[in-house]
C-alpha cells in the first residue's frame, strides 16, 4: 500500500512542471539582474560625463598617476628615471598603465570608464556569490544594493585602488567558496592567484595565507592527503603572483620586502608617542619636529642613505617596541582606530568641505546626507544578518568572518580610516540582504537574551558613530553643513 502511494505521488509531468517553473523563476531573476546592471551603467555614465573635468585631488591619486606614468613611458615602477621604488603596491598603477597603453594616451576618463566596467563585474560576482551561499533572492537584493551603494558609485571616478581591490576580493571569495563546495584543484589555484592579485593591489591582505591555508587544511572535506594538496595548490597560486614581486623588492631594498615598503611607516604613524588619539592617519605625523622622519634622522643620521625598505624595517621595529612597552595605550588606540575603521563614510563629503569638488549645492547636500544614512542602514541590517541570517554553508560564513576580522584587525593596529572598510562592504551587504529577505528581527519574540548579539553589535556602532559625530568630527561636520547651507 505504501509503495502504491509513493508511486502515485511520483508524477513525471509534475516534476517537469516544477523544473520549468524553477527555470522560469531563475530566468526572471537573471533578467532582473540585467535590469539592475543597465540602470547601474546609466547612472555611472551620467556621472562619468559630469566628472569629465575633475582632476586628481587626493594625494594617493597623484602618487598612483605618477607611478603609472613611469610605467607607461617605459621607465618602470619608479618615481622617475633612475628612481625605482617599492613604496606602493604595483597592481593598480600597472592597471592604469595598461589602460593607457591600450588606448595610446594617458586619459582619466578612460580609466574611469574601465573602473565602471569592473564595478559592474563586481555586481555580477556578488550575485553569483550570494546565489551559492544564500539564495537567488538574497543574491539579487545584495547585487542591487551594491550596484547603487553611494560610496561604491563615487569611487568609480577616483584614481584609487578601491574599485579594483574590491572586485578582486569578491572574486577570491567566490572561488574560495567554490573550492569549499567542489574540492577541485583548479578552484584552489584560482583562489590563490586571485588572492595574490588582491595582495598586489592592497598589501593589507598579503599575510592572509598564513591563516587561510591552515584553515583550508582543517575545514575542507576529503582525506588528509586531499586537503593538504588543495591547501598547497592554494598557496602555490598565491606565491606565483606575489613571489616575483617580493624578490624584486627585496633585491631593490636590500631587506626582505614583500609587497611594498610603506607598511612599517604606516604602522609607526599609528603607534608612537605623537600619534593623534582620534585621527591616527593625520599626515602631520609625517612632518615637523615630532614626525617619524625627524625621529629617524635624530637616531640615525645615516638614514638619509637608507633605502625605503631599510627605513620601513626601522619604523616597524620602533612601532612594535612602542606597542610592547605601552600595552594599555596601544589597546586604547586600537579600540579607537577600530571605531574609526567602521566609522561613517566620509571621503566624498570631506572632499566637498575641503573644496576639492564643486557639484551643485543641492547635490552636495543630498550626497552628504545620503552616504552616511545608507551606510548606517546597511550596517544595522548586517548586524542582524551576521547573527540571524547565516548561510547554510557555515564554512563560507566563517571564511567571510575571517576576511572581515583580518582586514579590520590589521587596520585597527595601523590607522583605521573609514575609507578602508569599503572593500568589505560586499560581504556586509550580503548579510544585510539576507536580513531583508529573511526578516530575522521576528526572533525578538524569543527574548532579549537571544537578541544580545545583534543588539550589542548595533549599540557598539551607535556609540562609535555618536562619538564621531558629536565629539571627534563635530567642528568639521558643523563647518560642512554651514558651507552647504551658505
Amino acid at each position: 500500500m505504501n509503495t502504491t502511494r509513493r508511486l502515485m505521488a511520483w508524477h513525471p509531468f509534475e516534476r517537469i512542471d516544477d523544473v520549468q517553473a524553477m527555470t522560469q523563476h531563475i530566468g526572471k531573476q537573471h533578467a532582473a539582474l540585467l535590469g539592475v546592471l543597465a540602470a547601474g551603467l546609466l547612472v555611472r555614465v551620467i556621472f562619468l560625463v559630469e566628472t569629465a573635468g575633475t582632476g586628481l585631488q587626493i594625494v594617493d591619486e597623484q602618487h598612483y598617476y605618477q607611478l603609472a606614468s613611469s610605467l607607461f613611458s617605459g621607465i618602470g615602477f619608479a618615481w622617475g628615471p633612475d628612481k625605482p621604488t617599492s613604496i606602493r603596491p604595483p597592481l593598480y598603477p600597472g592597471f592604469l598603465a595598461l589602460v593607457w597603453t591600450v588606448i595610446g594616451e594617458k586619459s582619466l576618463i578612460a580609466v574611469r570608464g574601465v573602473q565602471i566596467v569592473i564595478s559592474l563585474v563586481n555586481v555580477v560576482l556578488l550575485y553569483q556569490l550570494g546565489r551559492r551561499i544564500f539564495s537567488q533572492r538574497v543574491a539579487l537584493v545584495a547585487a542591487t544594493i551594491f550596484c547603487f551603494y553611494p560610496s561604491i558609485v563615487a569611487f568609480n571616478f577616483l584614481l584609487l585602488s578601491e574599485v579594483l581591490f574590491t572586485c578582486l576580493l569578491t572574486a577570491f571569495l567566490l572561488l574560495a567558496v567554490r573550492l569549499i563546495q567542489t574540492n577541485k584543484g583548479w578552484m584552489a589555484l584560482g583562489a590563490g592567484l586571485t588572492l595574490g592579485l588582491a595582495a598586489l593591489t592592497r598589501s593589507i591582505v598579503w599575510p592572509l595565507p598564513l591563516v587561510l591555508c591552515p584553515l583550508a587544511f582543517l575545514t575542507l572535506s576529503g582525506s588528509k592527503a586531499t586537503r593538504l594538496k588543495l591547501s598547497a595548490v592554494l598557496l602555490l597560486g598565491y606565491l606565483m603572483i606575489v613571489a616575483p614581486w617580493a624578490v624584486r623588492n627585496t633585491n631593490l631594498q636590500g631587506v626582505f620586502t614583500v609587497v611594498n615598503s610603506m607598511g612599517g611607516i604606516t604602522l609607526l604613524m599609528g603607534n608612537y608617542e605623537h600619534t593623534p588619539m582620534d585621527r591616527a592617519w593625520d599626515p602631520m605625523t609625517l612632518h615637523g619636529e615630532a614626525s617619524i622622519y625627524a625621529l629617524m634622522k635624530k637616531e640615525h643620521p645615516e638614514s638619509i642613505h637608507w633605502t625605503e625598505g631599510q627605513k620601513e624595517q626601522w619604523a616597524k621595529q620602533q612601532a612594535v617596541a612602542f606597542m610592547v612597552q605601552n600595552p594599555g595605550l596601544t589597546l586604547h588606540r586600537s579600540l579607537i582606530k577600530f571605531a574609526s575603521f567602521w566609522g561613517l563614510e566620509r571621503t566624498v563629503p570631506a572632499g566637498f568641505q575641503a573644496g576639492l569638488y564643486h557639484p551643485p549645492a543641492w547635490f552636495a547636500m543630498a550626497v552628504t546626507f545620503l552616504v552616511p544614512i545608507v551606510y548606517a542602514w546597511v550596517m544595522i541590517l548586517a548586524c542582524f544578518g551576521l547573527f540571524w541570517g547565516l548561510p547554510e554553508e557555515r564554512r563560507a560564513h566563517w571564511l567571510m568572518i575571517l576576511l572581515i576580522a583580518v582586514v579590520s584587525g590589521l587596520h585597527s593596529l595601523v590607522f583605521g580610516h573609514s575609507r578602508y572598510h569599503l572593500p568589505l562592504m560586499p560581504l556586509l551587504i550580503l548579510y544585510a540582504a539576507s536580513a531583508l529577505v529573511q526578516h530575522p528581527w521576528h526572533r525578538f519574540r524569543e527574548g532579549l537574551v537571544k537578541a544580545a548579539g545583534p543588539v550589542f553589535a548595533c549599540l557598539v556602532l551607535f556609540v562609535a558613530w555618536g562619538r564621531e559625530v558629536f565629539v571627534v568630527e563635530a567642528d568639521r561636520i558643523r563647518g560642512l553643513l554651514q558651507s552647504l547651507m551658505g
